[in-house]
Formats: C-alpha cells, sequence, structure tokens
C-alpha cells in the first residue's frame, strides 16, 4: 500500500492539477492527503473523477485559505471518525484480514503562537486505547536545528514541544530518502530558507505490522513543499540476509528502562 501527502497551496492552478494527476499516475498511491487545497467538495469532486478516485472526505477552505481533502481507492474500507480545519482522522480496515488501523492527515498551525493548539489537538487524537497508528502531513514545524537550513534559528522550546508531543504519543519518525528539506521559500536573496516540515510518523504497532516502510521526498512541483510518498507492506523486501527486524512487545511497556533503550535503539527518533 502507499499514500501521498502534499501541501499543494491551492487547486486552482492548471499546473498544479497537472502535476498532482503525474504523480497519482506514476505513484499510484491508495490513499491521497491534500492540504491547502482551497477549493468545495464540488471542485474536490470533479478532482476525485479525474484521478480515478472511489472514496473521498473534503474539509472546506475558509475565505482563500486552508481546506483538506483524503481520497481512497475502493479496495480499502474507510471510515472517517472526526476532522477539523487542521486534521482528518480516518479507521481503515483491511478487506483480507482482521486488522484496523488508524491514518490521521495533519496539518499544523502555520501561526507559531498557536502551534500549541496543533499539539493539544494531536495529543487528543492518540486516544485512550493503542490502535496502529500513522500519521502524515505538514506539521509546521521541525524536531531539530539540522532540518532547517538558512535564516534564524528556530527557537528550542518550539522544537521541544513538538519533540514531546511525538513521544507523548509514541509517534516516531518514519525516516525519508531523496530531497533533506520538504519546504522552502524560494527566494533567491540571503533570507533563502529551507525547512523539514512534512514527515510521516507511526506508533510501533503499526511498524511492527507493517515491517517495510519507505518515505520518499518527491521533487518540489507547483508548490513551496515537496509532496511525501509513503509506501509500506507487511512483509520484509526479500534479498536481505543476516538482518532480522526488530519486534516490540506492549508487555515490555511497564518496564521503567523501555523507553530509554527505545531511544537508544532508533536512535533518539521515537
Amino acid at each position: 500500500m502507499s499514500l501521498i501527502s502534499w501541501n499543494c497551496r491551492g487547486l486552482g492552478n492548471p499546473r498544479t492539477v497537472r502535476d498532482l494527476s503525474h504523480m497519482v499516475k506514476e505513484k499510484k498511491p491508495n490513499f491521497l492527503f491534500l492540504m491547502e487545497t482551497i477549493s468545495n467538495k464540488k471542485r474536490m469532486e470533479q478532482l476525485r473523477v479525474k484521478l480515478g478516485y472511489e472514496g473521498l472526505f473534503v474539509v472546506e477552505p475558509v475565505g482563500r485559505s486552508g481546506g483538506l481533502a483524503l481520497l481512497w481507492r475502493e479496495a480499502h474500507e474507510l471510515e472517517i471518525q472526526n476532522y477539523s480545519r487542521r486534521h482528518i482522522n480516518a479507521i481503515v480496515k483491511l478487506a483480507d484480514e482482521d486488522f484496523q488501523w488508524k491514518l490521521t492527515g495533519f496539518y499544523g498551525h502555520p501561526d507559531s503562537t498557536k502551534r500549541g493548539e496543533s499539539w493539544s489537538l494531536l495529543s487528543h487524537l492518540r486516544g485512550f486505547s493503542p490502535v496502529p497508528w500513522l500519521c502524515v502531513g505538514d506539521f509546521n514545524e521541525i524536531t531539530h536545528q539540522s532540518e532547517k537550513l538558512g535564516a534564524s534559528r528556530r527557537r528550542e522550546s518550539q522544537m521541544e514541544a513538538f519533540r514531546a508531543v511525538l513521544e507523548e504519543c509514541y509517534l516516531g519518525d518514519l525516516g525519508f530518502s531523496g530531497p533533506k528539506y520538504t519546504w522552502s521559500n524560494k527566494r533567491q536573496d540571503d533570507t533563502f530558507t529551507q525547512e523539514r516540515l512534512d514527515r510521516g510518523v507511526g506508533n510501533s504497532s503499526w511498524c511492527a505490522k507493517y515491517k517495510s516502510v519507505g518515505v520518499h521526498v518527491m521533487a518540489a512541483r507547483a508548490s513551496d513543499h515537496n509532496p511525501v510518498f509513503v509506501s509500506f507492506h507487511n512483509q520484509q523486501p526479500t534479498g536481505r540476509k543476516g538482518r532480522k527486524s526488530f519486534k516490540f512487545e506492549a508487555s515490555w511497556l511497564p518496564d521503567e528502562e523501555c523507553d530509554a533503550i527505545i531511544k537508544k535503539c532508533l536512535g533518539g527518533r521515537y
């Protein structure tokens, strides 16, 4: 299975739609999460037909800003749980087996003074029962200074708040290949800035199910954000020898050393 997450910065530009169509044709993602669509339900329904998806859920923009959309293939049973201007939360059920997981498309608040509202929302979405969880989107924040190039340094308190909510939700970064930075202000002077704002994160039970996960940052197209392509399978790739997959046991959680061990094994990405 696979998914594309993209802050497309508006679908009114024919070039943006062409680029999106090309991505879908090339990658054939099962799920498509779009942010800043600036498009109403009627416009998104037309796009759904054009792209060949059967399922569509839309959060309409307010005025000339915002707008979210989640599209999916008919082969997957998907149930929308809740939504807001900043997220779409759904349960995905696999038709061929008794397994379900949570998919959250997330859009962090662009205003740094209101970023705390986004982290409160993410914490709330975690819920009280451990469910396999994949969360993707534009979080509008970085975890470390190394994820930013140019302009002034990010305040440590901002990054710490992001890291803290990921740890609270047991969400680990899924890594990436391709360009390191997913956003650029595209300026040509000394204010040129790049940041890794878009990513995929998952909890241990989701990663235990999908043992082969790849996150690829695609080339920049008609937006200041790069699309993120996430592929995931429940089988290890063939051809690897002498390397066993990491298995997480829920029974380890009460152990006081569990958190420290996991962080050490994952290089602090847990």
